[in-house]
């Protein structure tokens, strides 16, 4: 297409807008038309993708205001409106929309954008032409975040520029983009530069990403001069109307809405079907020593030959068997599955990681960025360091707490991992280095004065009290305040074990929820909602001296679980998370409690309210066994549950947990038959 003069002779303007049908639409071009001055005219082309469930009633006004337009501005000359029939996505509306421009110059808008400060386009029009540009970016808000045009050597002045525009260096994060957010640009350079980029890229990624991506892979930034106003002139709206909605940034089709709430199992109460369960044990025993990678999973742990050996998917709070059957899931992965099984804000950003690799050769700026949102989120956390497990993280916590204490003696009380130095006693384990941790458990009230006096009797000797909750009672705030007192009058270090508790009563776990200070917090599960991370977190004069150890891991900086952790943070933060787990689990616990008292049975649930646990029995054979025999009826009526712990997540809802309700009724009642009527025995919260 021609260059010459296209700055002249009150040109059309193509206007190309991909659109999901909402109201931001309206906003953006009214603003617009109103900020924007241009002596020519122009020629408006739409596309409507059915993204993120738009109601009908909202999508019929924009299509009412669009018909309009022509009437509240002369300056329209033609509106063209494409109703997608289905989704196709950003990439399928651009190639049809590039397809219909036919103007020398064209503005690019998506429908969420609401401008803010005036606009002289026939300015930047012969701009672009003075300086040779593909690109003139209406800076934003969102492009402007973090300071990308204020700090030193990211942003240089462009020469005889009369609006003062501005040229991004190599060295600001958004150098080689031809980014989509509103824009004037060379239709002739743009427009197949973007069909190319689209055509030969990821589709899961970002289109930005995909178009910056071919650029440099084909050595064409010099090419594209883009250039920038020099002053903010729109802000984002799209990712406001997002959050009110409970929707999320559409990549692909199947994550563009919010998580739909999971069905209820349409099944009765008749035998499982486990054949292929079964298959797949016998080839396991072949090959995997322990059947599994977690002991936890193992069926002996269930109850084998009535519950699901293997699964196959997961969506929100419902896990499909090997078998293909759907069950309402109270195990979440053993509470990693935080939000749920593939929420699309997890799921979303896996997508936008994928294809510029997953573990690098140096650290990545996602390293940083995580730990700063890490740290944000966890109060008295200064600094983090990322490990894959929870044991991981535990052990170097205790490594650091030797180093900065010079001691060697650890005092404990829970489950920490695997690790020789914290397991204690177990086939493998050297005698001297079990000896060099003290185990207890806290099964009972009396149990908490009996480690405390541990704590103090060991004197000077101790390195760090490593602290884990039982789950089947509540620790109280008063003893983990004079656990506190304890470790500061020894001198060693309070390591609070949150693997399970962090991001589950709090961000912090259950120090956070007391409101007692540990001197390091171990996190995982939750902390990338199933996605393989933990870390250690603290303040910066404890935290510091983990520079001086070799605590090192390959996969610590691997990109797809940090992407995910913040994805996840962002989501804990912005809704009613911890009271949306913790009403429903109280509901389950409550409401399972008056089944067993209406049969003549103790409380059967127990423990913290997002994380209920079941406990038929004090003596461990006699709970095993009633447990087992619980959870299978659970299991023939849709239900997956853990003879211990269990674990709600975002993803739950009222009418599983009433569900769940009427199924434990009758496996209580179920039980109670096959006992020959006689009561358990319950214990109290």
């Amino acid at each position: 297409m021609p260059q010459q003069g296209i700055a002249h002779g009150h040109p059309i303007v193509d206007i190309t807008t991909t659109s999901v049908g909402r109201a931001t639409l309206i906003t953006t071009f009214r603003s617009f038309l109103r900020q924007v001055s241009h002596s020519g005219g122009y020629r408006v082309l739409v596309t409507i993708d059915p993204a993120y469930d738009v109601p009908e009633s909202e999508t019929e006004e924009v299509l009412e205001f669009l018909a309009s337009l022509r009437e509240e501005d002369p300056r329209v000359r033609e509106v063209v409106v494409d109703r997608l029939p289905r989704q196709v996505g950003l990439q399928g509306a651009l190639g049809i929309l590039l397809a219909r421009t036919t103007s020398a110059v064209g503005v690019h808008l998506e429908d969420d954008w609401e401008f803010t400060a005036p606009v002289d386009l026939d300015l930047l029009m012969e701009e672009l032409e003075r300086h040779d540009s593909t690109q003139i970016v209406m800076t934003n808000s969102h492009v402007a975040r973090g300071g990308t045009f204020e700090r030193d050597g990211e942003v240089t002045p462009v020469p005889g520029s009369r609006a003062g525009l501005l040229r991004l260096t190599s060295a600001s994060w958004a150098a080689h983009y031809l980014p989509l957010c509103p824009h004037l640009h060379r239709t002739d350079r743009w427009a197949p530069t973007i069909a190319r980029a689209l055509a030969l890229t990821d589709p899961l990624s970002c289109p930005d990403e995909r178009v910056r991506e071919r650029l440099v892979a084909e050595q064409a930034t010099s090419r594209h001069s883009v250039l920038w106003t020099p002053r903010i002139v729109a802000r984002d709206l799209g990712r406001e109307w997002l959050e009110k909605r409970g929707r999320y940034k559409a990549i692909t089709p199947s994550h563009s809405l919010a998580p739909q709430e999971s069905p209820l199992p349409g099944r009765g109460d008749g035998p499982l079907e486990l054949s292929r369960s079964a298959s797949l044990l016998a080839r396991a025993e072949a090959v995997v020593p322990g059947i599994t990678q977690t002991f936890q999973k193992r069926p002996e742990n269930f109850a084998p030959g009535d519950f699901p050996a293997y699964a196959e998917r997961g969506s929100g709070a419902v896990l499909w068997d090997a078998d293909g059957q759907g069950y309402v899931d109270f195990v979440m992965a053993l509470g990693a599955a935080s939000l749920g099984y593939d929420h699309p804000a997890v799921s979303n950003v896996l997508r936008e990681r994928l294809g510029r690799g997953t573990l690098l050769s140096l650290p990545a700026p996602t390293e940083v960025s995580a730990a700063e949102e890490l740290t944000a989120a966890v109060p008295g956390a200064e600094m983090a360091r990322f490990f894959k497990t929870g044991a991981e993280a535990c052990a170097a916590a205790v490594r650091l707490a030797r180093h900065r204490t010079g001691r060697d003696k650890v005092v404990m009380a829970g489950y920490h991992g695997w690790h020789d130095q914290l397991i204690g006693q177990s086939p493998g384990v050297p005698r001297a280095v079990a000896a060099l941790g003290e185990r207890h458990a806290l099964d009972r009230p009396q149990d908490d004065e009996a480690f405390l006096a541990a704590v103090d009797g060991q004197g000077g000797t101790v390195a760090a009290v490593v602290l884990s909750t039982p789950y089947h009672r509540r620790l109280d705030e008063e003893f983990l305040v004079r656990l506190r007192e304890s470790c500061d009058r020894a001198g060693a270090l309070l390591v609070l074990d949150e693997i399970v508790t962090g991001f589950r009563l709090a961000p912090g776990g259950l120090g956070q929820h007391l409101g007692v200070r540990g001197d390091l917090v171990c996190l995982s599960k939750g902390l990338a909602a199933g996605l393989p991370l933990a870390a250690v977190v603290g303040p910066r004069a404890i935290m510091a001296s983990f520079a001086e150890l070799r605590v090192s891991t390959t996969f610590g900086g691997e990109l797809l679980s940090l992407e995910a952790m913040r994805a996840a943070l962002r989501e804990y933060a912005r809704d009613d998370y911890y009271g949306h787990i913790g009403r429903l689990g109280r509901r389950l616990r409550e409401g399972i409690n008056a089944q067993a008292h209406g049969l003549g049975l103790g409380p059967v649930v127990v423990g913290y309210d997002p994380m209920p646990c079941l406990r038929f029995a004090d003596d461990p054979a006699l709970h095993a066994r009633r447990a087992r025999g619980f959870v299978a009826g659970m299991a023939r009526r849709g239900f997956l549950m853990r003879r211990d712990v269990n674990f709600v997540s975002a993803a739950h809802t009222a009418a599983q947990i009433d569900a769940a309700l009427e199924a434990a009724g009758e496996a209580l009642a179920e039980g109670m038959a096959e006992s020959g009527g006689r009561p358990g025995a319950g214990r109290d919260a």
